[in-house]
């Protein structure tokens, strides 16, 4: 679906929550535009494809909800939101950015990655573009008074949450084996950072370009990699740091025909976890079972449940199975964006827009909890589910394992 086009009336009056919650608002500003339009920067292709998908039925859940809460208003005008697919590719979401601009749109949800986030920043930034991103997560873009905004917060606490677990594990040194791109680079940096303050040991990445599809090479020099630790270490000290995309289950399934690499336990991270085309691959699916693979997630808020349970379960009803977080980060953005939108005024400066949509995510408490945001314009606090692939009556599937802690640094292990 390359390109899907909403188009729908809305009452705009003040927007608050689906569940009628009772926020802070923002002064009433009038504007005489008919039309607000809105652009969503979806990977419903590609490695992303997981949680594209799943973003692209929040989406459309978030616009029917507001359409119900505004019918009672009785003001009608016109909501555009363009969804398009980047295909996972940063060209592709450039391309798709520049049509945006040329259709008018200077509000934008996605991208979904943080390479893709950055090869559309400096465009962004000079047209006077605001977008808001409900995944991306590298360090590297936490800068502030830039027009990017992320649902989630950085990967400092990504690495905090992972080290915390290595530590825990009693894991002395981690191979790394990351895509080779801005996130990937980014994060094993961040986890390396703490796990070297705790004792621990980060040997070089073994790298893998985006878009590779035979991994024969790179998983021999990981293997032999692995082997030379194991000559220092006992296996229980060893383990492997697997950060990818969806890519992840091929990794896996071929895997399992190196020897080091069966003899050690394996982690990952956020852009694997509750991954769905790891049920679809047998011997990708055994040896996250049989390895670990534990993989931190942004966590949604307890204090949320009611909001986001009943949502989680809509989108899995259509969706065919569990969304991970970043549908339930994107659903909430699009509230924010068109409460930001409604409250500036017609055709505002993108400095104005910004200001009042930071006021309005500082004072919203959605789905995912509290979208207060900080300095940089990413999401001011956030802890950490880690996910593993658990066999049950209904048989193999994500299971939540632990949950981190980011404000007292304490890992809790789950059984569910």
């Amino acid at each position: 679906m390359n390109n899907l086009r909403l188009s729908i009336l809305l009452s705009l009056a003040l927007i608050g929550n689906v569940a009628c919650n009772k926020l802070k608002e923002t002064p009433y500003i009038p504007y005489s535009s008919a039309e607000i339009r809105i652009g969503a920067l979806l990977p419903l292709t590609g490695t992303g494809f997981s949680s594209g998908q799943a973003m692209q039925v929040s989406l459309d859940f978030a616009r029917q909800d507001i359409i119900d809460y505004f019918a009672t208003v009785g003001i009608k005008e016109k909501l555009v939101l363009d969804i398009v697919d980047t295909r996972t590719d940063t060209a592709e979401a450039l391309k798709q950015l520049k049509i945006f601009y040329d259709a008018g749109i200077r509000m934008v949800i996605g991208p979904y990655s943080s390479a893709e986030l950055a090869h559309i920043k400096s465009f962004a930034d000079a047209r006077g573009i605001m977008v808001v991103s409900p995944s991306s997560v590298a360090v590297s873009l936490a800068i502030p008074d830039d027009n990017i905004f992320r649902f989630v917060s950085s990967d400092v606490i990504q690495g905090k949450a992972m080290s915390k677990m290595l530590s825990e594990d009693k894991i002395r040194v981690i191979v790394p084996f990351i895509r080779d791109d801005l996130w990937g680079n980014d994060l094993v940096a961040a986890t390396g950072t703490d796990f070297i303050k705790t004792g621990g040991l980060v040997q070089p990445s073994v790298k893998y370009e985006p878009g590779t599809t035979d991994f024969t090479v790179v998983l021999d020099e990981l293997d032999t990699m692995v082997g030379s630790e194991l000559t220092h270490h006992n296996p229980n000290e060893v383990a492997v740091y697997m950060l990818s995309f969806a890519e992840g289950t091929e990794i896996m399934a071929e895997a399992k025909r190196h020897p080091h690499l069966n003899n050690v336990y394996w982690y990952g991270g956020s852009a694997f976890a509750q991954n769905s085309s790891m049920m679809h691959d047998t011997n990708a699916t055994l040896f996250a079972y049989t390895h670990g693979l534990p993989c931190p997630l942004f966590g949604l808020d307890d204090a949320a449940s009611n909001k986001w349970q009943p949502l989680r379960n809509r989108i899995q009803t259509r969706l065919g199975r569990i969304p991970d977080v970043y549908a339930i980060t994107a659903y909430d953005a699009l509230w924010v964006v068109v409460r930001a939108y409604r409250a500036a005024g017609s055709n505002p400066p993108v400095d104005l827009l910004k200001k009042v949509f930071v006021n309005e995510a500082d004072n919203y408490f959605g789905a995912s909890g509290n979208t207060q945001l900080d300095s940089n314009g990413d999401r001011a606090v956030g802890n950490y589910d880690f996910w593993g692939v658990k066999t049950d009556s209904a048989g193999y599937g994500w299971k939540r394992v632990a949950r981190y802690n980011s404000l007292h640094g304490v890992l809790t292990r789950l059984i569910e």
